[in-house]
């Protein structure tokens, strides 16, 4: 599966190394917030299809940036202290999880980034307890102008590696959960996640922006507890811009 995967993230790794960045500029010193509408399917869910709502968080400068739930401040250029929450990932709260299977619990990471937003390798270690384990992500994105006016396209590739204790903690299936679900009990190793997507933006107004993204995700693990290859989703919204 992992030659499907790759065979289908190698377009927008291409995209990423290959345009030209002629709309990077745009984005030093900007930032947004919002929210928008989604729809899609978790590699944890067994039971298709499943709309839901997505905050929008974005912010960029020479002093760091915010991506999402990831939180960098450059106190020399390239070298970052990061901070994350990692929201839960196996949830019934957000997903169709098989039935019997304990919800995972999310926790807070702090680490390291070397790079800029677009560029960037991060490390993050479990600070909170819950699993005592981090993850390594390389993440490479840009932002090119298009043919239409005030319309800007964004894709990137990432990939994360998650060490035996995080793996453990997401992937696992305990002899008491395997009774309760039917799913075979499972001892996780390492895994690697390999994720890809676009994210649209198009000027409303001067303040506000339309946003959309198109995102895939494989985990590379043997576990039950992923139900499906890849996973997707289809996001829309707004944002206001500062």
């Amino acid at each position: 599966m992992r030659k499907s995967v790759i065979s289908i993230l190698s377009p927008l790794l291409l995209s990423v190394i290959a345009t030209p960045a002629l709309a990077q500029d745009k984005y030093k010193d900007f930032g947004f917030v919002g929210a928008g509408v989604t729809v899609g399917e978790s590699v944890f869910s067994n039971q298709g299809t499943k709309a839901g709502a997505e905050p929008y968080l974005f912010y960029n400068s020479e002093h760091g940036f915010i991506d999402g739930s990831l939180f960098t401040y450059n106190p020399i250029p390239f070298i970052g202290l990061s901070g994350n929450l990692r929201f839960a990932e196996v949830s019934d709260d957000f997903d169709d999880i098989p039935s019997g299977i304990n919800n995972r619990d999310g926790n807070g990471e702090l680490g390291v980034t070397i790079g800029t937003v677009g560029a960037r390798l991060t490390y993050l270690h479990d600070v909170t307890n819950e699993h005592n384990g981090y993850e390594i992500q390389l993440h490479l994105g840009r932002a090119f102008d298009t043919p239409i006016a005030d319309f800007v396209l964004s894709p990137y590739v990432e990939v994360n590696y998650r060490d035996e204790k995080l793996s453990q903690h997401l992937y696992s299936i305990s002899a008491q959960e395997s009774s309760a679900s039917g799913l075979a009990e499972f001892s996780a190793d390492e895994t690697w996640v390999y994720k890809g997507g676009v994210i649209a933006l198009y000027d409303l107004s001067e303040n506000w922006l339309a946003i959309s993204e198109v995102a895939l995700e494989h985990h590379d693990s043997d576990s039950p507890l992923v139900q499906n290859d890849l996973g997707w989703e289809f996001s829309l919204g707004a944002v206001y811009k500062f």
